[in-house]
């Protein structure tokens, strides 16, 4: 648990010290074929020029380039033997071969693997499709996609779409010599995986980077590899610190956990997406295994999703995923420290207010009376803050939350006398069999001294106390009652003297409820709330 609390302190000060680096502009869709690092695209870049589209793909777009690859050229050329020379003076039929390749819109692969039809910019249509693990169009293979651009999206194919009235030409090769090979530009050379992911565009994977060098991993990025690394942003790291809770310990020294954590993100060898739809089970370097799954166009790693894959480097490949993997171990001490809380406003002069827990804000404009949903949280120490709706918190108190409690956190005193405060209230979530009720009062008028809580003119409830006012006493106590309806009113403790009548209130059978008495002496209120079963744990 102690490790635990190491990694969540070690992400949240990475988090609050690392700047994002400003995001770079990224690329046209022409200047991702341009700059292909294998320059991969010379005979498209060259039939883009001589069919007159530089221009248009230099365009606001978005459009989705289906970019058959100088092999992929080569083989449709010989097929109609053509050299490459007539292929570039065709002239508006080139044109009509290069727009089939173009469809207006930005579809990444998670959009397509459904099987799609769509219109291309030539008028004529392409249709999608992924079978057993193969990605195609037309029939012929998608071997890169998702290389996002400013102005839209390139995937690389293995082959070149013709527009139907060509697609006969298909076979009809001369017997004249083979036409010579396009010459190929020389590829530079791929960044490293550490320099792919410092490099991205939008910078978002500083929290990542800067965790690696925390653990001692930043030469295993530039190691020879290859290696599949699964990269979670800067979002998916905020996401997880926020599911675990922040913690301020001294555990920054600890890098054993944080290893784990890293290490479980990474698995040997070179896995593109077209090599994960079918759902492999995978080893990390954590020694744990990652599932992958695609249904219905959902690509995802241990349920979590694979928003942009197949990021190309020199000694390996990297895959964008939306959230933090933790390793089985840790994940499973995780999840025995969860605990369950929810938030209720009962300070009568506070107005609307913000409620916050460890700095963070829970909920927003809630007024007197009003109470949040259950939260499923990491358990610890909260510190409860409260602000007018829109204003700075102030703390009001601190209190615990187990492991595996149901804890109703309340906000009660008096902002103007200065005695606003904060009451943890530990409910029983136990099983209530079906035919009683779980009621538990909580008496919450400052300055009204101890009171009876009574149920059809029956004593339910004796001498309960405002929370403090007699020792450590909490202010509430709870009964299991026969369900059914009831007139409940609270007294004067030991008199008839009626504070509030709350009139007939219904307690359903299998119910918890939380009965808080609040306000102020003379204008007590009821808030009724009820849980019609114990949440799944």
């Amino acid at each position: 648990m102690r490790n635990i609390a190491r990694l969540v302190f070690v992400l949240a000060l990475l988090l609050m010290t690392v700047i994002p680096a400003f995001a770079q502009e990224r690329p046209s869709v022409l200047e991702i074929l341009e700059n292909d690092a294998d320059g991969r695209f010379t005979t498209l870049v060259a039939a883009i020029d001589a069919a007159g589209l530089r221009e248009t793909l230099e365009g606001e777009g978005p459009f989705t380039i289906l970019a058959p690859t100088n092999d992929a050229f080569q083989t449709a050329l010989d097929a109609m033997g053509l050299t490459p020379e007539d292929a570039l003076a065709l002239g508006e039929p080139l044109q009509m071969v290069l727009l089939k390749h173009v469809i207006p819109g930005q579809y990444f692969f998670r959009n397509l693997t459904s099987g799609p039809t769509l219109e291309t910019v030539g008028g004529e249509t392409v249709t999608f499709d992924l079978t057993d693990g193969v990605f195609t169009v037309n029939g012929v293979g998608i071997s890169d996609p998702d290389q996002l651009g400013s102005n839209g999206i390139v995937h690389a194919i293995d082959g070149v779409l013709l527009p139907d009235m060509l697609a006969g030409m298909v076979g009809q090769a001369t017997e004249e010599p083979a036409p010579e090979e396009t010459p190929v530009a020389e590829a530079p050379s791929r960044p490293t995986l550490g320099e792919l992911l410092a490099a991205d565009a939008d910078g978002r994977f500083t929290t990542l980077l800067a965790a690696v060098e925390a653990a001692g991993l930043t030469d295993a990025l530039s190691a020879e590899g290859p290696l599949t690394v699964l990269a979670p942003t800067n979002d998916a790291f905020a996401e997880a610190l926020a599911y675990l809770g922040m913690s301020a310990e001294d555990l920054l020294a600890d890098t054993d956990t944080l290893t784990a954590v890293l290490a479980y993100h990474v698995i040997p060898g070179q896995y593109f997406f077209r090599n994960l739809t079918a759902g492999p089970e995978l080893e990390t370097l954590n020694g744990a295994t990652v599932d992958f799954d695609l249904t219905d166009g959902f690509f995802s790693v241990n349920g979590v999703g694979i928003s942009d894959p197949d990021q190309l480097a020199s000694n390996g490949i990297f895959h964008v995923i939306d959230g933090v993997l933790l390793p089985p171990a840790i994940a499973e001490a995780v999840a025995a420290n969860r605990a369950n809380v929810r938030f209720v406003h009962a300070s009568p002069d506070f107005g609307s207010a913000d409620l916050y827990a460890n700095g963070l804000v829970q909920a927003e404009g809630v007024g007197f009376g009003g109470a949040t949903e259950w939260m499923d949280v990491a358990a610890g120490t909260f510190d409860i803050g409260v602000a007018p709706a829109g204003g700075e918190a102030a703390s009001i108190g601190s209190g615990e939350v187990a492991p595996g409690s149901w804890v109703t956190v309340v906000v009660l005193g008096s902002a103007d006398a200065g005695t606003a405060r904060v009451q943890f209230v530990t409910e029983d979530y136990s099983e209530v069999a079906s035919d009683r009720a779980r009621v538990s009062v909580m008496h919450a008028v400052e300055n009204l001294g101890a009171v009876d809580v009574l149920v059809n003119g029956d004593l339910l409830i004796g001498a309960l106390y405002y929370p403090g006012a007699n020792g450590d006493n909490d202010g509430v106590d709870t009964r299991d009652i026969p369900a059914g309806v009831y007139n409940v009113t609270v007294n004067g403790a030991g008199t008839s003297n009626v504070a509030v009548d709350a009139g007939n209130v219904r307690f359903n059978g299998g119910s918890n409820y939380l009965v808080i008495a609040g306000g102020v002496p003379g204008g007590v209120q009821f808030i009724v709330l009820e849980t019609a079963a114990a949440p799944a744990e």
